[in-house]
C-alpha cells in the first residue's frame, strides 16, 4: 500500500511538473529576476531622497533599470546585447523591454508590422517639460494626431521641389560660412571642425536643446537635478522663442509668403482649427532641429576618416570632378554605419503581438541596437572597420522585401521623414569642401577609430575635432 501510494505521488508530481513546464510562457533570453516586484515598490524606491540608499536599492532589486540610469540607453543596451545575444528581454523601469540587434526581428518591428510600433517610449513628465507631449511627430504618443501632422505637413513639405532647393541652399550655406572660416580657427589654419560643420547646417544654437532632450526623456523624474532642470528649461525656452520669431515674421509678410509651404500649411490649418497653436509651434521646432546635428556629426566622421585614407580621398575627388557620386554616397553611408549618430531606435508596442511564437505584450518597450546590428560580420564583411566595401551593396531606399540589415534612417511607417533631405544636404556640402579644400588631422586630434564619443539619444564626439584646412 505504501509503495503504491508513493508511486502514485511520484506519478502525479511528475505530471504536474511536466504540465507546468509545457505551459510556461516562452520568453526571450535575458536576466531572470528571482522575484517579480510590483510597480508601487519600484516607485517607492524612486521617492527616497537619500541618493546612495536609493541607488543601492535600485541596483539590488531592479539592476537593469539602474544600469540604464547610470549608463546611457545605447551603452546599457550594448552591455546586455554582448552578454545575452542579439535578442534580449529585460525589466526596464518595471516594464518589459526587448533589446534587438537581430536584423529580421528589427525589420519586423520597424517595417513588416511597423504599424504596431509607431509609438516611442519615454518619460511622460519629460515630454511635458520639452513641450512634446501629444504634439509634433518625433515623440507624439497620440497616434491619430501623429498621423495627421506627419502626413499633412511634413510629408507634403518634403517634396521634390524642396530637395532641389536644398541643393542651392546648402551650396550657399557653405560659401557663406567659408567667408568667415577664421571664426572657427583655434590656431592658424586649424579649425574646430564640429563647430564649422554645425554652422553650415544651422545647428550651433540647437546643441543645448539636444542636451535637454537627453536629460528629460529617459530619466525618471526623481533623478532630475534642480539646477540642471533650470538650465535645460532655459534652452527649451530659447528655441521656442526662435520659433515664435519665425511665425511672427511669416505673419508680417503674409503678402509674400509663397516660399514657405510648411509654415503656410500650418498657419492655414490653425485658421481652420485643424491644429492647436501649441501643435503648430512644435511642428515648426521639429522641422528646424530634425536631422541638422546628425548631418553635421556624420560629415565630421567622414572627413576624419578621409584624413587617414588619402587613396579614398583621391578616388572621391576624381569621381566628383566627373560628376560621379558613388564613393561620396558610400562614404556617408559607411560613416552612418561605423559610428551611427542615432545608435538606437526606440519603440513601444501598441497592441499585443507575437514573434517566433513568443508573445509581446502591449506597452512593451523596444530598443533596436543599431550600433551593434550594423557591425555584425554576417551582414558586413569588415564590420569593425571603416571601409566602404561594407555598404556598397546596401541601399538607403529600404525596399528589400525580406529584411533590411542596414537602416540608419529606420524603415517603415515611422522612418526618418527627412532622410532624403539629409542625403542631399550632406552630399552637396562634402562635395563643395573636398573639391576646394584639403583636411588633415591637427596634432592631438584622434583618428576615427580612436575618437571617444558620448552615447545618449544622439552619439556625439567628446574629443576635440581640430583639423588643418587649406585651399587646394
Amino acid at each position: 500500500m505504501v509503495i503504491t501510494t508513493t508511486l502514485l505521488f511520484i506519478f502525479i508530481t511528475t505530471v504536474y511538473i511536466l504540465l507546468r513546464y509545457s505551459t510556461r510562457k516562452k520568453t526571450f533570453p535575458g536576466p531572470k529576476p528571482l522575484i517579480s516586484l510590483p510597480n508601487y515598490f519600484f516607485n517607492t524606491i524612486l521617492t527616497i531622497s537619500n541618493k546612495r540608499l536609493r541607488d543601492n536599492l535600485l541596483n539590488l532589486f531592479f539592476p537593469e533599470s539602474f544600469q540604464y540610469i547610470v549608463l546611457t540607453v545605447p551603452l546599457a543596451s550594448q552591455y546586455y546585447t554582448s552578454k545575452y545575444g542579439d535578442i534580449v528581454q529585460i525589466n526596464l523601469f518595471n516594464q518589459p523591454t526587448i533589446i534587438i540587434s537581430n536584423p529580421d526581428f528589427a525589420d519586423y518591428i520597424l517595417r513588416r508590422n511597423g504599424k504596431n510600433y509607431t509609438l516611442r517610449f519615454g518619460n511622460p513628465s519629460g515630454l511635458e517639460y520639452l513641450g512634446m507631449k501629444n504634439k509634433g511627430i518625433i515623440w507624439n504618443t497620440n497616434i491619430q494626431r501623429w498621423k495627421y501632422q506627419r502626413l499633412n505637413f511634413f510629408q507634403k513639405a518634403l517634396n521634390t521641389k524642396l530637395l532641389d532647393d536644398a541643393k542651392y541652399v546648402s551650396n550657399d550655406a557653405v560659401d557663406y560660412i567659408l567667408k568667415y572660416v577664421e571664426k572657427y580657427e583655434v590656431k592658424n589654419d586649424i579649425i574646430d571642425t564640429m563647430d564649422f560643420l554645425r554652422s553650415i547646417t544651422f545647428t550651433i544654437t540647437f546643441v543645448q536643446y539636444f542636451k535637454a532632450w537627453e536629460y528629460f526623456l529617459l530619466k525618471p523624474t526623481q533623478f532630475y537635478d534642480e539646477n540642471q532642470t533650470s538650465q535645460h528649461e532655459k534652452a527649451i525656452k530659447q528655441l521656442n522663442n526662435v520659433v515664435n520669431e519665425l511665425i511672427s515674421e511669416r505673419e508680417m509678410n503674409n503678402n509674400n509668403n509663397n516660399n514657405c509651404l510648411f509654415i503656410n500649411s500650418l498657419l492655414n490649418a490653425l485658421d481652420n482649427q485643424q491644429i492647436t497653436k501649441e501643435e503648430m509651434n512644435q511642428c515648426i521646432l521639429e522641422m528646424l532641429i530634425a536631422g541638422t546635428d546628425t548631418s553635421s556629426v556624420t560629415m565630421f566622421y567622414f572627413l576624419l576618416a578621409l584624413c587617414d585614407r588619402k587613396e579614398l580621398e583621391e578616388q572621391l575627388r576624381r569621381e566628383l570632378k566627373e560628376n560621379s557620386y558613388k564613393t561620396l554616397t558610400n562614404g556617408l553611408k559607411e560613416s552612418m554605419r561605423f559610428k551611427p549618430v542615432g545608435p538606437v531606435i526606440m519603440r513601444c508596442a501598441i497592441n499585443d503581438d507575437i514573434y517566433n511564437d513568443i508573445p509581446i505584450k502591449n506597452g512593451t518597450n523596444i530598443i533596436i541596437n543599431l550600433a551593434d546590428m550594423h557591425r555584425r560580420n554576417e551582414n558586413f564583411s569588415l564590420g569593425n572597420e571603416f571601409n566602404i566595401v561594407n555598404v556598397e551593396d546596401k541601399d538607403l531606399s529600404n525596399t528589400n522585401n525580406e529584411k533590411n540589415v542596414f537602416v540608419p534612417f529606420g524603415v517603415g511607417p515611422k522612418e526618418c521623414i527627412g532622410r532624403w533631405l539629409a542625403k542631399v544636404e550632406m552630399e552637396v556640402i562634402i562635395e563643395k569642401l573636398i573639391l576646394n579644400y584639403s583636411f588633415e588631422r591637427a596634432n592631438g586630434t584622434k583618428t576615427l577609430e580612436e575618437l571617444q564619443t558620448r552615447w545618449d539619444i544622439a552619439q556625439q564626439p567628446t574629443d576635440p575635432g581640430f583639423m588643418l584646412i587649406r585651399r587646394r
